[in-house]
Order: structure tokens, then sequence, then C-alpha cells
């Protein structure tokens, strides 16, 4: 009977080796090991025992291919994240001959869009995974309450405060299911509440908030009053809008000059419900714990260029930013395809000449867009993040009110530092995924 000798942590990168060691093949002719996504069986491997008597398997391509990134960038509020997160199980067996006896069927185990440093086996997400411990409600009937020692990581790797523009567009994501939960914790099964905080001159001036449920672009509740959480795969993490271009779409401006976004759990031990979904004052009144935390501020630094947002799929498979301010240069490359046109009316009674006729002809038109686009000066931290932008494999770029897809073309990117180069900056080419079509000449 094959047992399992080695397993992926529970939560783990898709692009690291997610490996499953069998044992105790007997006298079988091959391990069995079987994918199991949704319900289906989408993979099966069969191995004979290694010398050390086991059958080593690395599903990771196979988990790798239900991955992927999606249009976020101009969200609202809230929206799930589908192709972020992925949960499954194997089946584990042995086969002789053509005969499979499966032999157990494992946990759960879930894997994001993510990658790692090369030696890494297990990533440890435990940073960014919540997991509170609660607290027995004194009310009379009341459940227990999520208590949160301290806020943990949006899927960022971003240093410090963020700096936006008054017109960027942001998002910021997070995992939506804490990872220690019980019968009685209803509502904090996972984040409820989204709470911004307004800043002018260091004092606060306004507050909004609103709950990740249905009419918000969620679909972890029903709305404000429902107490049970329904997870899947597709809202296990959720995008909000955090950028001021993002609060300006969905109708929020005011004056102020800094702000800071709190995701947070529901007071359950306040059993009373919340009457009106519209009203900021009684969502405000039921927030309690601040499960993760950033803060903003509004720089509208003076450049001469037209700032440059681009948008990339970052280490954890969701989207960060950063808006290029300094020299912008677009340059656009034709590659036609000529023909020489024959001169005269060769079909018609009689035989002339246009005047205006051409000989050399455009027959078709390729028209490449290229941009080059340069940093302000920078920190380290800030340089060492941004060479997720230089090596991602999904980048967008907002030019002229409307999100491009593009590619990087940039080979190189120098990690520097201001110990080694003193003042610094970064430069990267990308070009446009989609060309303009030409008419013909």
């Amino acid at each position: 009977m094959a047992t399992i000798a080695q397993q992926p942590n529970e939560y783990n990168s898709a692009y690291v080796p997610n490996v499953w060691v069998l044992d105790n093949l007997g006298s079988a002719d091959r391990y069995v090991l079987t994918v199991n996504i949704n319900g289906s069986n989408v993979a099966t491997f069969k191995q004979p025992a290694n010398p050390a008597g086991v059958g080593i398997f690395d599903i990771s391509k196979v988990l790798q291919s239900y991955l992927q990134t999606q249009f976020v960038e101009e969200t609202t509020y809230a929206t799930d994240t589908p192709g972020s997160f992925l949960s499954y199980q194997i089946s584990y067996g042995t086969e002789t001959g053509l005969t499979v006896a499966y032999d157990g069927l494992s946990t759960t185990k879930h894997v994001i869009n993510a990658y790692d440093n090369w030696r890494v086996l297990n990533s440890d997400l435990s940073a960014f995974l919540p997991n509170p411990t609660s607290v027995i409600c004194e009310t009379p009937g009341a459940n227990v309450n999520a208590v949160y020692a301290e806020p943990f990581r949006f899927l960022t790797n971003y240093p410090g405060t963020y700096k936006v523009r008054s017109n960027e567009y942001k998002t910021l994501s997070f995992f939506s299911r804490n990872t220690n939960v019980g019968p009685l914790w209803g509502p904090n099964e996972a984040p409820f509440f989204v709470v911004f905080t307004y800043f002018q001159n260091g004092l606060q001036v306004a507050q909004g908030a609103y709950t990740l449920a249905n009419f918000r672009g969620s679909s972890l509740r029903t709305d404000c009053q429902d107490m049970t959480v329904t997870l899947t795969d597709d809202n296990s993490i959720t995008t909000i809008g955090v950028g001021p271009q993002n609060q300006t779409d969905a109708g929020i401006t005011g004056t102020w000059d800094s702000y800071r976004v709190d995701v947070m759990s529901y007071n359950y031990c306040d059993i009373d419900p919340i009457t009106n979904c519209a009203s900021v004052a009684e969502m405000l009144a039921k927030a309690d714990q601040v499960i993760y935390t950033a803060d903003f501020v509004i720089e509208d630094d003076c450049t001469p260029f037209d700032p440059i947002t681009v948008s990339f799929m970052n280490q954890y498979g969701v989207r960060d930013y950063h808006t290029f301010d300094r020299r912008n240069t677009r340059n656009t490359t034709t590659t036609r395809n000529n023909y020489n046109k024959t001169l005269g009316s060769w079909s018609d009674a009689n035989f002339s000449i246009d005047p205006v006729g051409r000989g050399k002809t455009t027959f078709s038109s390729e028209v490449v867009t290229n941009m080059t686009l340069q940093t302000n000066w920078m920190d380290d931290a800030t340089s060492k993040w941004l060479e997720e932008l230089f090596i991602s494999p999904s980048t967008m770029i907002y030019v002229d009110g409307a999100w491009e897809p593009c590619i990087i073309t940039s080979r190189d990117y120098e990690q520097r530092t201001y110990a080694r180069n003193q003042m610094f900056q970064h430069e990267i080419e990308v070009e446009f995924s989609n060309n303009k079509n030409i008419q013909r000449g």
C-alpha cells in the first residue's frame, strides 16, 4: 500500500517544485499519482521506484497551466481575482500490470500564481496569510471574534509608503481566507470591510467604508448583512482599487494629500446587524481588527513630460504599478510592403496614362509603437523591487487615456544602489503588443 512520504506546504507557489514523494511500493510495478482539480482528474503520473524505493513526482507544470493574470487595473471598489489561486488534491496508489489500485486521497492543497528563489521547495507565504486567534465575546449569545496581533502583507514587495499621482490607477491584492477558522467565526472567515481614511496636512478630514460583498464587486458575501462566507478559488484572492483615479472613477472626490487603506474584520461581539449597507457610519461602527494596511501620499511632482504608468504582474501573480514621470519617448516604426503598379488604362477601350497615377504603391504596412520610459531618482529598496517589472511576463501601459498591452524589450537590468551609483534612475523600453491596422495605398 502506497503512502505519502513527502508533500508540499498547504499553501505554496506554483512556480517552485511542488513535489510529492510516495513510498511502500510493495510487490506492485509502479507508483501512480493523479491530480484532482474541482472534482475532476486532470493528470495522471506513473513511474517505477527509484534506487531509494520511492516515487518522486513534481506536478508544478500541471498547476501552472490553470493559473493566469487578470485585467483589474480599473477596479473601482473590489473584484475577485480568478486565475491567481488554485486548490487541488492528489490521489495516490500503485499499478500492477494494467490494474491501478488507489490507496488514498490527500488533504486539499493550494497554490498561487507566484515564483520564488530557485533554492525554495516550499514558499513561506505566512506573512501574507491571515492567521488570527479568537476571543470569546462577553455578550450573551454572541459567537467568537477574530483577533490579529499585527497586520499582514498585501501581495506585493513594494517597500514602505506608496507615492501616487492624483490621476494614477493602482490596485492591491490580498488573501481573502483566514487560515485559522472555526465553526463560530461567522463573517470573520474572511476580511469584511475596506476602510479609507483621508488626511490633509496630517489631520483626518474624511473616512469611507464598504463591505466585501457582491454589490461592491466581491463574491465573498451577498451583502453587508451576510454573516456567512462563500470561499472559492476565484475569490480566495481579492483585489481592491486604491489609486486616486480608481476612487475618482467610483465617484469619490475630495481634498486630501494622503490617505490610508485598511482591510478589516467584523466586530462579531456586537450582535446588532448592519441595517443600511450604504451607511458609512454603520460600517465604521462594525469595523474591528486591521488585517491589511497601506499608506499613500499624493505627490504630483513637476515634470515637463507626460507621466506614464506601467502595470505588471509581480512575484505573487497579481498587479503592481510604477509611474515613469521623467523623459518618456514614443517611437513609431513602419514596415511597408511596396510594389510597382504599371501605369495606363490597360482594360479600357482607349489607352491613356493617369497624370496622377502612382507607380510604386504600398500594398501593406505594419506599424510598431515603442516607448522608452525613465524613472525619477529612487532609493535602493524601490530599485530592488522594480526588478520585478523588468522580468514580468505580463505588462500594461496607460497612455492616451487607455491601457495598452505591451511587452518589455529591454534585455538588461542593472540593480543599482546609492553606495555604488549615488543618485540613479532606471530606463526601460516597451513595445505595444497590438499593431495599428493601416489601409492599402
